[in-house]
């Protein structure tokens, strides 16, 4: 290649945009002297998306240093030179955290069902926190109250939901029936 065409190629290729001095020696020198604009170009947008992931690789890794350093600080978890553990006070705090997560409503595949389920529950009075986010379960899964305790719904009731009855211990306190057959009732009426 002339030194003339060596010279226009270069100047073509930085006239639009900035260029960091390396990146264009080292793209360039990628791409080989005969290369076309386009070759170039790619070898340029290589170059910068390494380091763009590069510098979001380095800025997550101080992101998570800096979360562990303050989970540390507020005494949730103990850190030692290779070694991460929860705390007493960070266990208590993962407790509170589950189960308020239950309660998400992410966590939840809303589907309609075939037939009508029927949850019933009779809770005792130590479990009223308990027995409200089974509310805002039932709620966002579509279900409606028809009694105090009882709810109906059209719905398919999806894994979580008994996991999350288990977790909260309060499965032996609830019934779920499963319609199949339209009561003698309806067919009068």
């Amino acid at each position: 290649m002339k030194r003339g065409q060596l010279i226009y190629k270069i100047l073509d290729f930085i006239e639009n945009r900035t260029i960091g001095a390396e990146d264009f020696v080292t793209s360039f020198l990628k791409a080989g002297y005969g290369a076309s604009f386009s070759g170039m170009e790619y070898q340029r947008n290589l170059l910068s998306n390494k380091r763009i992931a590069h510098k979001n690789n380095r800025d997550q890794k101080r992101q998570m240093q800096i979360y562990v350093s303050k989970l540390k600080s507020d005494g949730l978890i103990s850190k030692n030179a290779s070694k991460i553990s929860l705390t007493p006070k960070g266990k208590t705090k993962l407790e509170v955290l589950k189960t308020k997560n239950l309660t998400n409503k992410d966590s939840y595949n809303k589907e309609t069902g075939k037939n009508m389920i029927i949850v019933s529950y009779d809770l005792p009075v130590a479990f009223n926190r308990e027995r409200n986010i089974l509310r805002d379960i039932l709620r966002m899964l579509g279900f409606r109250l028809i009694h105090k305790s009882v709810w109906i719904g059209k719905v398919k009731l999806p894994k979580q939901f008994i996991e999350a009855l288990n977790k909260m211990d309060i499965l032996k306190f609830v019934e779920i029936l499963e319609v199949t057959k339209n009561g003698s009732l309806k067919e009068i009426i």
